[in-house]
């Protein structure tokens, strides 16, 4: 059977796909906040989007070790940056610490649920469903028990 997995050879193709994954973490939130104010679910909104990141320049960097680091990587700055473009209703509330709370827990939230799709993609390619599904439900956990603790 013939491996259908396309990798790319070339090291400076491999910095490209790094350079537009790094483009991606900085301004996917901030292009993907109307859709999720329109849809209002921010979970799959937000997991597709990466996950699409994951099939299309993550998976494809040529050594696990690169697409494990890489994925690490756009996970931080996918969190990082939501958090900063978060920051005006922040200031809103009138309370700088809950950037911090923020930060604290969803940066490692966004890292955790790209990994998942990273991993299942190194199973091989038909099982990113399962990583983005997988993704999606510890979103959603996430979310969940931010929301429970707010409410307390």
């Amino acid at each position: 059977m013939q491996n259908t997995d396309i990798k790319i050879e070339t090291p400076s193709l491999a910095i490209v796909y790094i350079i537009l994954t790094i483009v991606a973490g900085l301004i996917l939130p901030l292009l993907l906040i109307p859709l999720v104010r329109f849809t209002g679910y921010s979970e799959i909104v937000e997991e597709i989007a990466k996950a699409l990141v994951v099939l299309f320049l993550i998976l494809k960097l040529p050594s696990y070790k690169a697409q494990i680091f890489v994925g690490i990587g756009f996970g931080f700055l996918f969190g990082l940056s939501e958090n900063m473009f978060y920051l005006n209703n922040i200031f809103q509330l009138g309370d700088f610490s809950i950037f911090w709370q923020r930060f604290l827990w969803t940066v490692p939230m966004h890292t955790i649920t790209v990994l998942v799709m990273v991993f299942a993609g190194l199973a091989g390619k038909k099982w990113i469903i399962l990583g983005l599904v997988g993704a999606i439900i510890l979103h959603v956990l996430f979310n969940s028990l931010v929301v429970s603790m707010l409410i307390r």
